[in-house]
């Protein structure tokens, strides 16, 4: 596990060997220490809207001791995964832009909420709404109980949630309002989220719509 020091110790030994500077955005339990909803987390998730400051990080985790490990193990069958790293307790994932069925948005940039310098590494802190919608982008063993404790912790603006699913829902991409609504409503039905039931609604059926119009076009192809 890693505690807010110890993730700050990390990002300053990459500033201080990144030459220039390097922008990246941290989320789920990473961010969540620095919203103080959270003591401690088991990975530390980096998001790089550029491959090439990705790979610079990469490099610099390599050199350092840290190895790769086995991404499948991790994300069966999953698109757009990271590069999954670990030395002793330690582990590390790193996103280009694209999160699971996820993308990093002009929106979802425009909402940070935070920046921290570490040397030349320069770290942005997500939204609260966007930390829940990549817990359901990314859906490991405790998204769940973190986006349970994020919604009581938080005033959610849930137009957020709407309006992303609207962008996230593209021609030729993962469906990304069908896992949201299926996130929601089982933190809703099972964990007792209080999740307003007109933006659960509304989701639903942003899903609806787009798995009709998906059907449709197969039917026509055929």
């Amino acid at each position: 596990m890693i505690d807010l020091k110890k993730q700050e110790e990390l990002f300053m030994l990459i500033g201080n060997r990144l030459k220039n500077k390097v922008e990246c955005f941290v989320i789920g339990g990473s961010a969540m220490m620095y919203h103080g909803v959270k003591a401690n987390t088991k990975d530390v998730d980096l998001v790089f809207n550029k491959e090439s400051d990705k790979e610079l990080v990469l490099n610099i985790l390599l050199n350092s001791g840290y190895k790769e490990r086995y991404t499948f193990l991790v994300y069966p069958k999953k698109k757009n995964v990271p590069i999954l790293l670990e030395l002793d307790e330690s582990r590390i994932d790193l996103f280009s832009k694209k999160i699971i069925c996820f993308e990093l948005t002009e929106s979802m940039m425009g909402r940070v909420t935070g920046v921290y310098e570490y040397g030349n590494f320069i770290v942005k802190l997500i939204s609260p709404e966007d930390i829940i919608l990549l817990k359901c982008a990314t859906e490991r063993a405790g998204d769940r109980v973190d986006a349970k404790a994020i919604i009581e912790d938080f005033k959610i603006n849930w137009d957020i949630l709407i309006q992303e699913a609207l962008n996230q829902t593209k021609e030729e991409k993962e469906i990304f309002a069908v896992f949201l609504y299926e996130f929601l409503l089982e933190l809703k039905e099972d964990l007792k989220v209080d999740i307003p039931k007109e933006a659960l609604n509304k989701i639903g059926k942003i899903a609806e719509d787009e798995l009709v119009k998906r059907l449709k076009k197969s039917k026509e192809k055929e």
